[in-house]
């Protein structure tokens, strides 16, 4: 098999993995399904997301060392604690999601000419850090009640069901619309940690699609110039 056609198909299973996370998460909270439902969903994640660094053993070494403490967490969240377990988890799966980030923007950048690899990696780049930055802010709600607002109300105070699910459920909206800068303003930072990486999300969302559709037209002209 080429080298292309293993990365497409890789690219392909992850970009599948996140959508279908980002689709069935808002559903699984209004549901109100069990929590293995979600947890089933975000194992999937993880495992896409180590088995499209997994060509390079050096990747793939650094891919499982921040994917098993969110395994460990998983399988047995008794064993830390409850609270202790869902940070680690949110913890963890965030980094995890960063590093393949990062390593496919290194990749997006590298490329010589306009592909398929190269457009699914960065559809692959952009929803990584959708999905990254909204476990970054579960992380910081569920640690530090009422770091975000809803509506002026604690985001924790409106949770009904398994405050893990709705977090997320709610974070991913907010991730998405803060990483597109649409800016609703219906669920809000209140703290300073929560502004900052507010703010941190929003400019890597403005930089990485000036930067990867710059790199595109780029590409794409200097194939037709030669």
């Amino acid at each position: 098999m080429r080298r292309e056609d293993s990365e497409f198909g890789r690219f392909t299973i992850l970009t599948c993995a996140l959508v279908a996370f980002m689709c069935v998460l808002p559903f699984i909270s209004e549901a109100g399904a069990d929590i293995a439902l979600l947890r089933v969903g975000t194992s999937l994640v993880v495992l896409a997301a180590v088995y499209s660094v997994s060509e390079r053993r050096w990747q793939l070494i650094v891919a499982l060392v921040l994917a098993c403490p969110a395994a460990v967490a998983l399988m047995d969240p008794a064993l830390l604690g409850d609270e202790r377990a869902l940070a680690l988890r949110m913890g963890t799966t965030a980094a995890l999601l960063a590093y393949v980030a990062i390593l496919f923007s290194v990749f997006l950048l590298k490329q010589d000419r306009v592909s398929a690899d190269t457009i699914l990696g960065g559809i692959n780049v952009y929803l990584l850090f959708a999905i990254c930055f909204t476990f970054l802010h579960a992380l910081v709600e569920v640690t530090h009640p009422g770091s975000y607002q809803y509506q002026g109300k604690s985001l924790t105070s409106v949770f009904k069901g398994h405050p893990e699910i709705e977090a997320l459920a709610f974070l991913l909206y907010f991730s998405v619309v803060t990483l597109t800068t649409l800016g609703y303003g219906d669920i809000t930072p209140a703290v300073a940690g929560a502004r900052m990486l507010c703010a941190l999300e929003a400019v890597i969302g403005q930089l990485f699609v000036a930067i990867f559709i710059a790199r595109l037209v780029s590409l794409h002209i200097g194939r037709k110039s030669r």
